[in-house]
């Protein structure tokens, strides 16, 4: 937990200010580069000779070593930069690397891999057989559990005996091994996998040669029965993906209850597009992934669903992104835009104002997005000095070495940082439509009435949104234990009671592991219980890290 929660604050905090961590004991010394180069081949070989140029980006001044036997190479003395690295040798490809950053006082290790000219074992294709076994490792263990699973399933919904049941379980499973020895049908399995439990079992049942299997079972009704099951399944699942979707789109763009029922249909008309996600995919990813997945990968066209100001508002989510690189000016000018845009956006679902409640609403506008940007560097200010002293007490513990430490929070000043060093770059935790300036301007500009159905409907909208995360919840435990009915209905039951801090970017997560806690294991079989317990367990782990 500590882990994760060190992660988010550095990716979500703020420059630091030059001088305030960490003395260098010796100010002077500059920092160390270093690293081994081998080949591309299973046994990645060292390479002996290899000349490394490391040039600096800002002045073009450059400094050469050369690998030893042991293909191992180091430089040290390097000014505090960034720097570009090219590495050399007769008789291999030249290679060009990521730049890197060189901080005062630390050690930087920097791997690379060349290929021998003419090589018929290209490096992507080295790369691409060691993810194929990894792939193999990773499916078929899945596929046994999964295959306990459905004779239970099957064993329920049928009546059918254990000996059936298991004599079906092993002879899938052992076409399915005979399956994963063809190297081209691994990824087919491997974008199954993706779907939980029942993306697989529908796989599994599009498959004459499985299907053949359950045929042997289950009679043809009852096996058309169980395709209707699943499929049922999946269709749920892709509901909860569309609705989610939108949630995530409305949180950013203030939709109108017509722009979200015509973005759900949009993306639930792309369902058989293969970049459409799971469920549990969704739990990985943020509102800009999120745009990303609709625009890029479903193709979906948002030209004449949003307005001129909402894709305003869509350029100011991906400023909040640009953190990095030197136009500070221009990227706190597109946060100022996106945060006005939102505002205005907000304000066109108030209905038709009069012009004075107009002109208050442009005047609270201009105020709230100033107040908000101050509250931004106070709580910025705050959230550094709990990163500086936090490292500082790794350091101090023993728990991290003093020039590992330091390189974490140069990282984070070099990418996080504007030009003034002034720690400014963190948006509050509050969504602005609801500071209190802005409330109470919305408040003075409209009539009692009016202000007590504006209220109604911003609840409404709040609830729908838990709503959203609920079902994404349900569908993801759902398509993993490969839930019946009425098991199902009762998980939506203890999913109704559960509500999470929609401002977090993690929000989807935190619905998916409350509900994972609460879930009665006596409404499971034994097979869900062991599946139910090991996404448990997977999740202490993760949070633990």
């Amino acid at each position: 937990m500590t882990r994760f929660i060190f992660m988010l604050i550095s990716a979500t905090c703020v420059s630091m200010f030059t001088d305030v961590v960490f003395a260098q004991e010796d100010a002077t010394s500059g920092g160390t580069l270093r690293g081994q180069i081998t080949d591309i081949t299973l046994r990645q070989n060292p390479i002996e000779g290899v000349e490394i140029k490391i040039v600096a980006q800002d002045s073009g001044k450059e400094w050469t070593t050369k690998t030893d036997a042991d293909g191992n190479y180091k430089h040290a003395g390097l000014p505090a930069g960034r720097y570009l690295i090219s590495i050399s040798k007769d008789g291999y490809d030249k290679r060009v690397g990521k730049p890197v950053t060189i901080v005062e006082g630390g050690e930087h290790f920097v791997p690379h891999k060349m290929a021998q000219k003419g090589n018929i074992e290209p490096f992507f294709e080295v790369q691409q057989k060691r993810k194929d076994i990894t792939i193999k490792q990773e499916i078929k263990p899945r596929v046994e559990s999964l295959l306990q699973g459905i004779a239970e399933s099957v064993s329920r919904r049928y009546d059918l005996d254990t000996a059936a049941a298991d004599t079906l379980r092993l002879s899938i499973l052992e076409a399915v091994e005979i399956v994963l020895k063809r190297d081209r049908s691994i990824h087919f399995f491997a974008k199954a996998v993706e779907g939980g439990s029942v993306g697989l079992l529908k796989v599994l049942l599009s498959r004459l040669d499985c299907k053949v299997l359950f045929a042997k079972h289950l009679s043809k009704a009852q096996l058309q029965d169980y395709v209707n099951f699943t499929e049922a399944r999946q269709q749920l699942d892709q509901q909860a993906v569309a609705r989610w979707i939108t949630a995530a789109l409305d949180r950013e763009l203030s939709l109108t209850a017509d722009q979200r029922k015509n973005l759900e249909q949009l993306l639930l008309d792309t369902t058989a597009n293969a970049a459409f996600p799971t469920s549990m995919r969704l739990l990985e990813i943020d509102i800009l992934e999120a745009v990303h997945l609709v625009n890029d990968k479903l193709k979906i066209s948002l030209d004449g669903l949003l307005t001129q100001t909402q894709y305003d508002i869509l350029n100011g989510v991906f400023a909040k992104n640009a953190m990095r690189g030197n136009e500070v000016g221009e990227t706190e000018f597109q946060l100022r835009l996106f945060a006005e845009a939102k505002l205005t956006t907000h304000t066109k679902l108030l209905g038709h104002l009069d012009e004075n409640a107009s002109r208050r609403l442009t005047v609270a506008i201009k105020g709230t997005v100033q107040q908000y940007f101050e509250a931004r560097d106070k709580e910025a200010e705050t959230m550094f000095h709990k990163v500086e002293a936090a490292l500082m007490g790794l350091v101090e513990s023993g728990e991290m070495k003093r020039e590992h430490a330091v390189e974490e929070l140069n990282d984070m000043r070099r990418d996080l940082g504007n030009e003034e060093g002034v720690i400014r770059r963190q948006l509050p935790h509050l969504d602005i439509i609801m500071h209190p300036l802005f409330q109470q301007a919305i408040k003075d500009a409209l009539s009692e009435e009016a202000f007590a159905q504006y209220t109604a409907r911003q609840t409404e909208r709040e609830n729908w949104h838990q709503q959203a995360l609920r079902d994404v919840a349900v569908a993801s435990l759902g398509t993993q234990l490969i839930l019946d009915d009425t098991q199902r209905k009762k998980l939506e039951t203890t999913a109704a009671e559960l509500t999470v801090d929609l401002l977090k970017t993690d929000a989807a997560r935190d619905m998916f592991y409350q509900l994972l806690q609460r879930t009665d294991q006596e409404i499971l079989s034994p097979w869900q219980q062991e599946t139910l317990t090991s996404m448990h367990a997977g999740f202490e782990r993760e949070f633990r890290k």
